[in-house]
Order: C-alpha cells, then structure tokens, then sequence
C-alpha cells in the first residue's frame, strides 16, 4: 500500500504556510503546479505598491494585465505615491491603505473618490496626505460603502459642506482614527447625535471625545490645545466636542463608558486624574501611561493585574525597579512590557516572573560594578519567556546610572547563548551603551529563524561591518547601527 504524502494535501500545506515569510512563499510556487495553486493566493493576498520602491510581493513591473489577472486575491492593497489608477474592481479587497508622501505628485489616486467607488467590498480604508479639498466625491462615496466599519484619516481637512456626510459615516463606524485632521469651526456634532457602534476612538492633539457610549479602546494625544489653522478651521479635538483633561477622567468614574478597556493618554494629566481613571475602569487591557506612572497609580491597577496584557509605564525616575519587577510577578496575561530600568539584585531577590506570555518587552536591566558576575542569571530569567517576539534592551535611566551603571551586555560570555530557544524572536535592539560583536550576530542568525530587524552598535572593523551587512540583506532582515 502506497503511502501519502501529507504535503499533497491542500489543506496541510496551507497550514505550513501560515508560518512562512513572503519570500519562502514565492519559493513554494516553484515546487509544482499543485503548491502553486495552493500558495498564490497567499502571495497575492496583501499587495504593497510603493512609486520609490516597486511592487511587493514582485519587484517586477505592476502592469495593468498582471494586477487584473490577480486581483480576485487582494484583500489588503497598500498604496504609497501610486501613479497609475487602474479602472477595475478588486472583488475580494477588505483594506486600503493610501499614503502620498509627495503631495505635489500628479497621481490619479491623490482624489481617491473613483478608485474606491470601484470596491464596494471594504471594511477598512486609512487615507493620508489626500487631496480631498477638491474631490467633492469622496464623502459621498464613503457613505455609500455598505461594509465600511474602520475609517483613518492622517494629514486631512474636512471641509464645511462635507461634515454632515463625515458625521453621518461616522454613525455607522466601529473605529474612528484621526490624526492632524482639520475641521471647521462651529462643526461639532449635532447634541442628540451617538456614535453606539464605535469601539475604537483615536484623537491626536485633541482635547476632547465624542459620544460613544460602546467605546472599548481610547487614544487620546493632548499634549497641546487645538491648534488653529486658519479663522474658520480647528484641529480634530473641539470638532468631537467633550470633556477635558480632569473632566474626562471624573466622566470615567461615573461610568460613562462602562466597556473601556484599552487606553492610551498623553497631556497634562495629573497623578490624581490617572488614578482616578484607572479606578473608574471596570477592567484594564492595555494602558499607556507614558511618563504618568508611580507608586499611586501602581497601586490603583494592582486589581487589574489578572487581566492586563499591554502596559507601557514610561522611564521617569518615578518608576522603581521594584515596581516593574512586581509587575513581571503579578501579571500572568501580560503581551507587552515597556518600561525604564530595573535592578539586577531586584530581579534574582524578588519572585519568579509569571508573565510567560510576554512577547514584547522592553526593559533595561543594570548592575553594579560588583554585580557583573550575575549577568547570566538575568538570560536564565529571560529564556523562560519563551514567546518573546520583540525585545529591546531599553533606555538607562540616569537616576540608577550613578550607583548602576552597567546595562546588560548581550556577548555569548555573558550568557547569551541560553536565549537560543527564543525561537519566536522578529526584532532584537540594544541601548546605546550595549554593542554586539561578530559572533553575537552569527549567533542570532543560526537561532532566531524569525528575526527581521536587529538594532545595535557594532565592535566590529569596517569590512567585517560591510561582511555582516551583505549577510544580512541576503537574509532579508534590517541591520541598523
């Protein structure tokens, strides 16, 4: 009796695919017409088409008959300075994604209104530095898409006569992410007026939030009033009328948006206002306190300990070794980590890290003179969490520099080599007081299959630098130095 190959089966090579770069991808559909019928989709499924750089997955001319004839695979389309605009629709198309960094370019695509009446099928459309102060289409457009549920403006203003149609799209969204976006003055919206369906809010340089009383995840950049572009036009922040500052934060104690989970703030926001915030959540996901974060607010989010899985804590003085090492031994769920400084002796003499699901951590870990010796127990500590992806050796703080002031060097002589199960790692930086070698660079390319990106100073010469670059680019990963 013969024996099948499990690879023959469509459904199994699709599961081994899941795991595969784009450029492993391409390779596969060499193999055989089988495996390129199973593979192409997978190819073609997300298109990058940048004017400077060429088109991804192919670095081959974009023309017209090979996008028709792969279209039916596109779900995600990235544009950036396109200079064609093709007259047919991508059936399957759910994303889209348009960035002119040269705003002065004659691109068709800068008056976006066409192409996206072409695609009735997306849910989700980012527009950047788009001319639409003369595409009175595109609005109208926007508000005919029966699926849209995400909607991204960068670099926009929103004219006079469009924000009624800008108001009534937002009404059926379920994110709203605005970013340097102007609107007229006296635009807000209409009192009665409640954006339920709204989960994902995303103001920058505002001051205020609009009524969305589902709202799920918030971020929220006031670090400077709205800022007036002319007489008649106002930053993204009074157009979502609202709260301010401490207001917001005693609207979350009252349970306003009772399903607030996720939250990122920057401004003037006091210490009282964060804790009070903090408070006020019936459960925390994500936060980000920027630089907001002390002994009271780490107190105020110790009962949500159990459910957070994203915290950034930023690297004032403020933030204690130990509080960021309780936080290692008390978060169970926690993805993400992003922090200052803590101390080797707080690590060894304080309690196991429960936070074995980490897969983005970005933490300095200093010594003493003294205490260079327990460097390898510090790479014991880290190769426990074994699906780190992201992993950043952070910023030094000067408030432990002056008694610590040694950070953790990554050489194979320390101990590096007992991270060689970190299997899952993309991205590797190190400080500027930390360097790689040679063999440290080697290493990581025999052991982290994944890696993409490694950030780090070099103590290498300038051919064996020129030597490592090439090896690297041959690997497809970025070196910067």
């Amino acid at each position: 009796m013969s024996m099948i190959n499990p690879l023959d089966q469509p459904e199994i090579r699709l599961l081994v695919a899941e795991y595969l770069k784009k450029p492993d991808l391409i390779r596969c559909l060499r193999v055989c017409w089988s495996w390129h019928d199973t593979i192409l989709p997978l190819v073609w499924k997300e298109l990058s088409v940048d004017k400077s750089r060429g088109a991804k997955p192919s670095q081959d001319a974009l023309t017209p008959e090979v996008l028709r004839s792969h279209r039916h695979f596109i779900k995600v389309l990235h544009i950036v300075d396109w200079p064609g605009n093709y007259p047919f629709a991508f059936p399957r198309m759910q994303a889209l994604y348009i960035r002119l960094f040269n705003c002065k370019t004659l691109s068709p695509i800068k008056y976006p209104a066409p192409f996206i009446r072409w695609n009735q099928s997306l849910l989700k459309i980012h527009l950047c530095c788009v001319y639409n102060d003369t595409d009175y289409q595109l609005w109208e457009v926007l508000l005919k898409l029966p699926h849209l549920r995400e909607l991204s403006l960068d670099s926009f203003s929103i004219q006079a006569d469009d924000i009624v149609r800008f108001w009534t799209i937002c009404e059926s969204l379920e994110s709203l992410l605005l970013e340097r976006v102007s609107f007229p003055r006296g635009t807000s919206p209409h009192a009665l007026m409640c954006f339920r369906n709204i989960r994902k809010l995303q103001l920058y340089r505002v001051r205020g939030m609009a009524a969305c009383p589902n709202l799920e995840d918030f971020t929220w950049h006031c670090s400077h009033f709205a800022s007036v572009d002319s007489e008649n036009s106002i930053e993204g922040d009074e157009a979502m009328g609202g709260p301010y500052f401490g207001e917001f934060a005693k609207e979350v104690a009252r349970k306003k948006w009772p399903r607030l989970t996720s939250l990122k703030m920057d401004g003037q926001w006091t210490e009282e206002d964060t804790c009070l915030i903090i408070e006020g959540m019936r459960r925390v996901i994500k936060i980000d306190l920027q630089d907001r974060f002390s002994a009271l607010t780490f107190q105020a989010l110790q009962r949500h300990f159990n459910n957070l899985v994203e915290l950034e804590v930023g690297t004032k003085s403020e933030v204690t070794s130990k509080l960021l090492q309780n936080i290692l031994c008390c978060c169970p769920a926690l993805k993400k980590l992003v922090g200052g400084s803590v101390l080797a002796k707080d690590v060894l003499k304080g309690k196991p890290w429960v936070c074995l699901s980490l897969e983005n951590l970005s933490v300095c870990f200093m010594f003493s003179y003294m205490e260079q010796h327990l460097q390898p127990w510090i790479f014991v500590r880290l190769a426990k969490l074994t699906r780190l992806e992201h992993l950043s050796s952070g910023v030094a703080i000067a408030f432990f520099q002056k008694k610590y002031p040694v950070p953790l060097q990554f050489r194979l002589q320390n101990g590096l080599d007992a991270l060689s199960g970190l299997g899952r790692m993309v991205s590797f930086t190190t400080g500027h007081s930390t360097s790689l070698g040679k063999d440290e660079l080697r290493w990581m390319l025999v052991h982290w299959k994944e890696l993409a990106s490694v950030s780090a100073q070099l103590d290498v010469d300038d051919i064996t630098k020129i030597e490592l670059e090439n090896l690297f680019k041959s690997r497809g990963i970025d070196l910067w130095h």
